[in-house]
């Protein structure tokens, strides 16, 4: 996986946003104005060239680069950076106001070791939001969806970046080891008290919102 996305760096913003129908952009956006409140310490999961980073910047927030791929983190702005896994957070607890993830989540080798740490990061009161393709709990849309990734995900990337644009075919792979949209909340709801998800394109584009309670 890391060998596919390292392969599509110089196009790896304008392919995506395409495969997403360029609903990226809004996306993300609504993570960062849930997720960042004035001056927040916030860790970018996942974080490729930087895009999600920048929008949190913009909105006032901290962004702590996080990715496995040094080459992705060198091609990011000149934020605070650090190449990791997400399964093994280098971090105290406590440290983040709160963790967004652009499009990344789904890359986690073990997701409840994923979670597990995130949890572990955010402050009380903190929150954790992110977007990613979603795996629509009908069967029947979420055969159109893997029909979608299957045949016109690499298309588009060949039509976006020749040869190398067929690195984003991987995405197909991925989806089929991705848990359903009712299961994703269930699980995160294991760590998180309060959680949310707003389903969009027939369920396979998502945004979801957890919040951390509040000391006593």
């Amino acid at each position: 996986m890391v060998d596919s996305l390292e392969g599509i760096v110089p196009i790896y913003e304008k392919g995506s946003r395409r495969i997403a129908l360029f609903s990226d952009k809004e996306m993300r956006e609504q993570v960062v104005k849930f997720a960042v409140r004035g001056g927040s310490s916030i860790l970018d999961l996942g974080s490729g060239p930087g895009t999600m980073a920048a929008i949190v910047s913009a909105a006032g927030g901290r962004p702590v680069l996080l990715d496995v791929s040094r080459t992705m983190l060198h091609s990011a702005p000149p934020f605070d950076k650090v190449q990791s896994t997400f399964e093994s957070l280098p971090f105290r607890d406590g440290v983040f106001d709160g963790v967004v993830a652009g499009f990344s989540l789904r890359d986690a080798r073990d997701l409840q070791a994923t979670l597990q740490q995130i949890r572990r990061v955010i402050v009380r009161g903190g929150r954790f939001g992110f977007c990613d393709l979603g795996k629509p709990t009908s069967a029947i849309r979420s055969l159109i969806m893997a029909v979608y990734l299957r045949a016109a995900v690499p298309l588009i990337g060949l039509l976006t970046g020749g040869r190398s644009g067929l690195g984003f075919a991987s995405l197909y792979q991925t989806y089929l080891l991705t848990l359903d949209n009712r299961t994703m909340v269930q699980l995160l709801g294991s760590y998180f008290p309060d959680v949310a998800i707003k389903a969009t394109q027939l369920g396979a584009a998502i945004v979801v919102t957890c919040r951390v309670k509040e000391e006593r």
